[in-house]
């Protein structure tokens, strides 16, 4: 093999690296209680997650240690960078949206709500193992990992800069966070069959459901921008829910 032919190989392998590396910056931020760049690097890591796959597709350049490396990314990018995020949402709740939350006065229970995320941490990292085992790339069991961590990007990124003091107020109350944290982590591993966007082929015939939910996720982007975020994932949650229980799973 020449080396512009390995160069071309490597390419997912390289853009799995990036989407690595932008879920460590994230974690960075959540340490220097940044809360929008932290979900900044989340979505950046979710689009290089996206073409990397899309690129090996594309170059034929499919490999077990590039299936490996692209799990080993997203436990980082999807498991622990998200699940600091939340961490971080929960501090800024405790502390009435100021950071800084004093440990040393905390409850029993402020402790139990603010390690919460463990739970997507773990959730995520058996998603993921089960993904890396499974033959069939074309169907989803259980929500993705980069759909889920999206899911709390884009509530961070309304809470750092709202709308609507009460909206912001809304997604930092603990009775939404954790439940909603323990309701993405059960999708996670849930069976249920949820769409997939690997086309087999570009035809339109035969992803007709996945066409639409693009053309309705970039029509929320256009008119919402970064706050359709989490809208979206909701959509496609409640739409797979849907077809999972009116379809075959072929049909998915």
């Amino acid at each position: 093999m020449s080396s512009n032919n390995k160069f071309w190989q490597n390419v997912p392998n390289l853009l799995t690296l990036i989407n690595l590396c932008s879920g460590f910056i994230s974690i960075i931020f959540v340490f220097y209680r940044n809360l929008e760049a932290a979900a900044l690097f989340i979505i950046i890591a979710a689009i290089f997650d996206f073409f990397d796959g899309f690129a090996a597709r594309m170059l034929k350049a499919t490999s077990e240690k590039g299936k490996i490396l692209d799990s080993l990314s997203d436990v980082v990018s999807f498991g622990a960078a998200p699940a600091g995020l939340i961490f971080l949402m929960i501090e800024f709740s405790l502390g009435q949206g100021k950071p800084g939350f004093d440990f040393s006065n905390a409850s029993f229970t402020d402790l139990i709500f603010l390690f919460s995320p463990i739970v997507f941490l773990v959730g995520s990292a058996w998603r993921l193992a089960e993904f890396t085992v499974q033959k069939n790339y074309l169907v989803f069991n259980g929500l993705p990992t980069p759909p889920a961590s999206l899911f709390f990007a884009g509530l961070a990124l309304i809470i750092s800069s709202p709308y609507d003091s009460k909206i912001s107020d809304l997604l930092l109350d603990l009775y939404f966070i954790v439940p909603a944290c323990l309701f993405i982590s059960f999708m996670m591993v849930s069976k249920i069959r949820f769409i997939s966007f690997k086309f087999q082929e570009p035809g339109f015939h035969n992803n007709m459901l996945q066409y639409i939910l693009i053309l309705i996720s970039i029509i929320l982007l256009i008119l919402l921008k970064k706050f359709a975020i989490s809208l979206i994932i909701v959509f496609y949650i409640i739409t797979s829910i849907v077809f999972h229980v009116i379809k075959k799973p072929s049909d998915l």
